[in-house]
């Protein structure tokens, strides 16, 4: 298949590409003229087309130009975003731009040139206390708002769209400051780290398992298997508290922690029991369990 991708070189981006060259797609990137495509690996340089996205080269000159050079992409898989848990007044314009605008673009130079199957990341955040659409912050609320933007675009204009949803995600080469990072990095330093009291339950996903919902999900697309919008969540399943999730890295990494358990309170509109209302990706589920997946990620297997 052909392929077009936004968000190549994030952490999901990257993986997901190396699977889509590997299994012997087609695949263009849209990037920023900012981006690190040095980054990458030599795979991705060597094998993906770059479309460096600025106000000379716009979303739809860049689809309109592989349309005509017969390099229709079947599916677009939508990941580039901008994310951030607290933002500052000064942020307000970039989420939008990143999280609405660029993906509003993305839509209409699709339609335009009639490419109807898209993949849209969207997150758990979005459905606080489990609640249909209840943002824990901004970044998810305009996450929710572009998915109104695509509503009016598979109503009106046929698109065709699988909104995969988030949980946390982790995995191999995962620089990311999240939770599995920071843990390794007191494992290795023997530094104190504060945490909150522990109490929430976490829902985090392999990466493999990740990228596999992804195939799956433009599979059904490409396949004309799937004519309408839907959204799924990509869950473990089984979220345990946060407290049980250090236990177990502990015994896999062989090395007891300094964690100041209250060190920190809990933060507003904390998530402390994970969305629990939405449905799993047909043909998808988790393959990877916790202990597993910190296994890889630690470099034990």
């Amino acid at each position: 298949m052909k392929i077009l991708m936004t968000g190549i070189t994030g952490f999901i981006g990257h993986h997901l590409g190396e699977r889509l060259i590997n299994d012997g797609h087609e695949v263009y990137a849209i990037v920023r003229p900012t981006s690190k495509i040095d980054e990458l690996s030599d795979n991705l340089r060597r094998n993906v087309q770059f479309h460096v996205y600025d106000k000379d080269n716009t979303v739809l000159d860049i689809i309109t130009d592989l349309c005509v050079d017969d390099r229709r992409p079947d599916v677009v898989y939508h990941l580039a975003t901008n994310f951030m848990n607290v933002h500052r007044f000064e942020d307000i314009q970039d989420l939008i731009q990143s999280n609405v605008t660029f993906g509003t673009e993305l839509l209409d130079a699709m339609v335009a040139n009639n490419v109807y199957n898209f993949v849209n990341v969207g997150t758990m955040y979005q459905h606080f206390e489990d609640a249909d659409y209840s943002p824990i912050n901004l970044y998810a609320a305009t996450k929710e708002c572009f998915e109104g933007i695509i509503k009016y675009y598979a109503d009106v204009r046929n698109l065709k769209c699988i909104a995969l949803h988030l949980f946390d995600t982790y995995g191999v080469d995962d620089n990311r400051p999240k939770l599995f990072s920071l843990l390794r990095k007191i494992a290795d330093s023997g530094e104190t780290l504060k945490m909150s009291p522990g109490g929430q339950l976490i829902d985090t996903v392999y990466i493999d398992d990740i990228i596999e919902a992804f195939i799956i999900a433009g599979k059904l697309l490409a396949a004309c298997k799937y004519d309408y919008c839907d959204t799924y969540g990509v869950s473990s399943t089984k979220p345990i508290p946060l407290r049980e999730v250090v236990k177990i890295f502990e015994d896999v990494a062989g090395k007891k922690l300094s964690i100041e358990w209250g060190g920190r309170p809990y933060r507003a509109r904390e998530v402390m029991v994970p969305w629990k209302s939405y449905k799993l990706l047909p043909g998808w589920s988790p393959k990877v369990s916790l202990q597993e997946g910190i296994k890889k990620f630690l470099g034990v297997i």
